[in-house]
């Protein structure tokens, strides 16, 4: 990958090679947008248009099945509570009929606890089953009234063998229905069960959480996927049995490493190695012999895609492959490596990989990955292929004769399963995002049952599309291209005013004056609450609730502040340098968020894992006995080794070309984890042993707490000072490159008028300042006359916006941005890669920053380089002197202790309202 990467992207050798063009969204300066009869713009900035037909679901369907006689689809939705199917009968008709099982947002009372991709109907096209998920359990629903009707339990206990807690996800039905096979990710196993029964017959141990699973035609085998990397385990005191669980402040060791392999044991700890990056468990193909009916086993343990540390084009792969599905011919088994953009095609007489097919849509982006295949589907004939190239928001069209790329079919957002109709003739689609969420604020929106919150505003949609003859396939690639990626000449005139600007047009084009950029991250902010007042900008004045003249109470309604400031620094900021007014995070709750902020595009593991967990559907559950239930992160702000992709992170990048960093808090916070006294300056305690990546391991402050909303973001601003000055002024040492930094409190969370948040407010008020203080420090350092400050949020689910529910805050600020501008150029998380990449001289990392649109619009040639000064905030909101003095010898370390975690959504309502609401439906839901 690295010879052509560079070339393709300018650089080669450290020296300028002129590319033939530049790569760059194709919405130019388009908003967010939905538009179901024409583009939709997505908050990536790439539009979608999808072929055919298009049904509404709940939202994040990653699991389809369609009845035997092809005339029903269901779908399995992981999305924000009710967890729910959607059953749409009729499916080729000119009127479908869809039912939501439950019906509506706030009625679940019982009727569906979990759910999770799974699903199938049985022969006579009467009975549905539906993956349980969490609860261990299959659900039998009523195709034609949608009433649950039953429950198959898997749990099972005996002789040593613990599977009372599972996780029930992709499942199989024979032929004549009276079998079903389905994984259970976090038991390591696949579960068989006696339809007639509805009893557990088989437990058959696979490998590391198992995620797709296939029959062989003649149904003499199984082939199950295994999507993870490692085992994990508690950290404990002692090897000894009973054994305490003992907390660590930092991460137990690095990605790769020795320790990491074979664990770290002395007098006082044992954690416990998570062995060989390659183990035959990780990222395989477990195919199962179930002729043996008394006891199937499995019979060949299969590598698909790359191994992890193999040069891939001159890159070692940082990730493993990351197998999900799976389907079978009566010669070969398929598999979507979702890492690799490429599907493994296996010999099923020799039970061997026998070739590998590449998705490259296009060849001017061949080298970089971001295609994700994930849902993959067969014709009745088995002549034609189809996967769910969930990247590009495509259907890829394969020929099984030679097993070469046919074209792409345009779809809606992330398509994530595929089914063709029983002629052939037709591909019906699940796409997990459907349109997008559109505004959930301002005077357009109309708020429903749905309400506001962006994980319920993300409708999947069920795509029907004729399936094209060969030169409508062509025309349809043609979109799929031109939807994605905007290709221009590099001698076109548009780039004529680019000599000079600070954001070189490609990577060594020319020096850039910025020396040492500073990255930093904060929580879950939207453009209008911010800055929907400036004239300048696109905003929405109405919904500018930490703005200017802001009135507001208590939770309890026992106080309140009238026609306030809160945030007075961003404001300021805004005015004395440059912010958009179009920029959009990629992500929609925390968890993916934190992956998109260190340039880790979600592959379709952390997709399903993060729905499914925001919709209540994954439970950290202390008690269990499942090899597997670590592995199932949420809310987490850190990267997993099954999240890693195949050229890795940011971290992985900048330490493979040599470029200087050093990080403050971020991507460090994995869960599950405690929030304890003793840790003020790490902000969490680890007690499993999950790796950190390994170029951050060495270079992650030890005094810089990461993300608690209990810890005064003044306290971090202290700490990151202290640091500063003692490595790298006075001649200490030389400002890194590129500096990572977390400042998290807007998150916010409940009134602690006894810490000096008597406010909600109040903890934006601390993040303001923060902010401030932190700009004026570094602009009154040596190194400011060659810097660059960014700062944005990991995502957006906490507040409202006009525009759109995933646009965002981005502040631009350095003595080479515009004074008081507000840009409208299309921007996304990889717009923010791409200018970095462009500064350091670096390539880009896969196709989400390779096609962004760069952020030199908001750069000016003349240089100001006047520094900034701290605004105060209005104490009555925020006293940060009251906040900061327990964190002396009296600090209140039961504060600490029960601070929020990350994305707790009852944390996210506006008011006790919308709070005692959701706890209601959660009520319901339980009884």
């Amino acid at each position: 990958m690295l010879i052509i990467l560079f070339a393709a992207c300018g650089v080669k050798n450290g020296t300028a090679n002129k590319p033939l063009w530049v790569i760059s969204s194709p919405s130019g300066d388009q908003i967010t947008k939905i538009d179901k009869t024409g583009k939709t713009v997505i908050p990536n900035g790439r539009f979608i248009t999808p072929a055919g037909k298009n049904i509404s679901t709940a939202p994040h369907p990653y699991g389809l099945t369609l009845s035997p006689n092809g005339k029903i689809a269901v779908t399995a939705n992981s999305g924000t509570n009710p967890l729910s199917i959607t059953i749409i009968r009729d499916i080729l008709s000119d009127h479908p009929e869809v039912q939501q099982v439950p019906p509506g947002p706030a009625t679940d009372k019982g009727v569906l606890a979990s759910v999770f991709m799974g699903l199938a109907i049985a022969p006579d096209n009467k009975t549905i089953y539906v993956a349980g998920g969490q609860e261990n359990k299959v659900y039998l629903f009523d195709a034609q009234s949608g009433v649950k009707k039953d429950s198959i339990d898997c749990s099972f206990s005996a002789e040593g063998i613990d599977y009372r807690h599972g996780y029930i996800g992709d499942m199989k039905l024979s032929k004549d229905g009276k079998t079903l096979y389905a994984v259970d990710q976090i038991g390591f196993r696949m579960v068989i069960l006696n339809t007639e029964t509805k009893k557990l017959s088989h437990s058959v141990p696979v490998g590391r959480y198992p995620f797709g699973i296939c029959l062989s035609p003649d149904e003499k085998k199984a082939y199950v996927a295994n999507v993870g990397m490692f085992e994990y385990s508690y950290i404990k005191e002692s090897n000894e049995k009973d054994a305490k669980i003992k907390p660590v402040g930092f991460p137990a060791f690095a990605y790769g490493s020795k320790e990491m392999q074979t664990g770290i044991q002395n007098d006082t700890i044992a954690i416990k190695g998570l062995g060989e990056l390659n183990a035959i468990d990780a990222f395989s193909i477990f195919a199962i012999n179930l002729e043996d009916t008394l006891q199937p086993k499995v019979t060949a343990k299969i590598k698909t895609g790359h191994l992890v540390g193999a040069l891939i084009e001159g890159i070692p792969a940082v990730g493993g492959s990351s197998p999900n599905s799976i389907v079978a011919t009566d010669d070969y088994v398929f598999v979507s490596n979702g890492t690799n953009d490429n599907i493994s095609v296996i010999s099923i007489a020799k039970d061997a990989v026998v070739n590998t097919i590449a998705l490259k849509p296009d060849s001017r982006v061949k080298q970089f990955r971001g295609v994700i295949p994930f849902g993959l589907a067969l014709s009745p004939d088995q002549k034609r292929l189809y996967v769910a190239e969930s990247g590009i928001n495509a259907v890829g069209v394969i020929n099984v004769a030679d097993q070469k790329v046919l074209g792409h079919i345009p779809t809606a957002w992330f398509p994530s399963k595929i089914e063709v109709s029983k002629d052939g003739e037709k591909l019906i689609i699940a796409n997990a995002k459907g349109f997008g969420s559109g505004p959930n604020g301002g005077a357009a929106f109309k708020l429903g049952s749905d309400g506001s919150y962006i994980g319920s505003l993300m409708k999947g949609t069920v795509q029907i599309v004729a399936i094209p003859k060969d030169e409508q396939l062509k025309e349809m690639t043609k979109q799929v291209i031109s939807n994605n990626f905007q290709f221009t000449n590099v001698t076109d005139s548009v780039f004529k005013n680019r000599a000079n600007n600070p954001i070189p047009l490609y990577p060594g084009a020319q020096e850039s004056p910025i020396k040492h950029i500073v990255f930093i991250s904060k929580e879950n902010r939207t453009y209008d609450e911010v800055f929907g007042q400036l004239k300048k900008g696109n905003g929405d004045s109405t919904l500018a609730r930490y703005g200017e003249n802001a009135s507001f109470s208590n939770r309890k309604k026992t106080d309140s502040i009238a026609n306030t400031t809160v945030m007075p620094n961003h404001l300021a900021l805004a005015r004395q340098f440059s912010i958009s007014d179009n920029f959009y995070v990629d992500a929609d709750v925390s968890a993916d968020g934190h992956r998109w902020l260190v340039n880790t595009y979600p592959n379709e593991w952390c997709e399903t894992a993060t729905a499914a967990s925001y919709g209540g559907n994954r439970d950290f559950k202390e008690n269990s006995k499942a090899p597997g239930f670590f592995g199932m992160n949420g809310a987490a702000g850190a990267i997993y080794p099954e999240d890693y992709n195949e050229a890795g992170s940011m971290w992985d990048h900048l330490a493979r070309h040599n470029v200087d960093f050093y990080n403050f808090g971020f991507s460090i916070m994995f869960e599950p984890a405690l929030y304890k006294a003793e840790f003020k300056y790490t902000g969490i305690q680890q007690f499993v042993n999950f790796p950190m990546p390994q170029p951050l391991f060495e270079r992650t402050s030890k005094m810089y707490p990461t993300y608690n909303t209990a810890i005064p973001d003044q306290f971090r601003i202290d700490q990151f000072i202290k640091e500063f000055n003692a490595k790298w002024m006075n001649g200490k040492g030389i400002m890194p490159s590129f500096s990572t930094v977390i400042i998290p409190n807007d998150h916010g969370a409940d009134d602690r008028p006894e810490a000096g948040y008597p406010f909600r407010e109040s903890y934006m008020a601390d993040n303001d300042l923060a902010v401030g203080r932190i700009v004026e420090y570094l602009s009154h350092t040596p190194y400011w006359k060659n810097m660059l400050i960014v700062i944005t949020e990991d995502d957006a689910q906490n507040g409202v916006d006009h525009v759109d529910a995933h646009r965002s805050i981005l502040m631009v600020i350095s003595p080479w941005i515009k004074k008081d501008y507000v840009g409208h150029q299309h921007y996304s998380f990889g717009s923010l890669f791409k200018s970095f990449w462009n500064i350091l001289s670096m390539p880009y990392l896969n196709q989400y920053d390779a096609g962004a649109t760069d952020l030199s619009d908001l750069f000016t040639t003349i240089p100001n380089y006047k520094p900034y000064n701290a605004l105060e905030v209005n104490p009555k909101v925020f006293d940060p002197q009251k906040a900061l003095d327990p964190f002396d010898e009296k600090f209140n370390w039961k504060a600490l202790k029960d601070a929020p975690k990350i994305d707790n959504v009852e944390d996210m309502f506006r008011d006790s309202k919308e709070q005692d609401a959701y706890r209601l439906q959660n009520r319901e839901k339980k009884q």
